[in-house]
């Protein structure tokens, strides 16, 4: 054990340490709490999301089987090639109990485009290649969706660790050690008060001889 001096003034300020921890302790569990149930809410929208994005994608892949097989790969890379583009995507910041948790910012942003805006001409495009293309997109805006989520998932888990790993230590280490000290600067103040009063019954009993 740590060694500290026996005094008055080290008990209170030890009292005061053990006080200020447990009830550093309390702040913790309720973080703690409130990001776990953050955490499964989170949990359930990305499975929903997921679950969406499959049938999506299941959607997607036969739409663009369908195209391949009846237009061609040249009508595809064709149609892909004139629908390229660039999209922006911001970083939004949400606080949580303390904790910055980042966010993909998706005002403004869609991937579906309308049948005039992918690049090419559609006399020149069947609707079976119009129709992976609108997809594919649809895919895209759900892969946003679900990247802001995981991400956001991801930094709870984090920090609901290192909140975990915060409260044990306080709990397991650092409570008891204060008091364990407490307990040694309250024995020996203890003894040492005993000893006094022994000194001064002998003290008086001398000098009434």
């Amino acid at each position: 054990m740590e060694q500290v001096s026996p005094t008055r003034m080290n008990l209170l300020a030890k009292k005061a340490q053990i006080k200020l921890a447990k009830q550093g302790v309390d702040l913790l569990k309720k973080k703690r709490d409130a990001l776990v149930k953050e955490f499964f809410a989170i949990v359930q929208i990305l499975l929903e999301a997921r679950k969406k994005l499959e049938k999506t994608a299941g959607n997607a892949y036969r739409s663009l089987m369908i195209a391949k097989g009846i237009d061609g790969d040249q009508a595809l890379n064709s149609a892909a090639a004139a629908g390229k583009r660039d999209v922006k995507i911001g970083i939004d910041r949400k606080i949580l109990w303390g904790l910055e948790i980042p966010e993909v910012h998706k005002e403004g942003i869609n991937f579906r485009r309308e049948l005039l805006g992918r690049g090419y001409s559609i006399t020149g495009v069947s609707a079976r290649v119009d129709m992976a293309g609108e997809n594919f997109e649809e895919i895209l805006n759900q892969l946003l969706d679900i990247a802001s989520v995981e991400v956001h998932l991801k930094r709870l888990g984090q920090e609901i660790k290192k909140t975990s790993r915060r409260v044990n230590a306080l709990e397991q280490t650092l409570v008891p050690r204060l008091t364990s000290q407490t307990r040694f600067i309250k024995n020996a103040l203890e003894e040492r008060a005993r000893e006094d009063t022994f000194r001064l019954k002998h003290i008086k009993k001398s000098g009434s001889k």
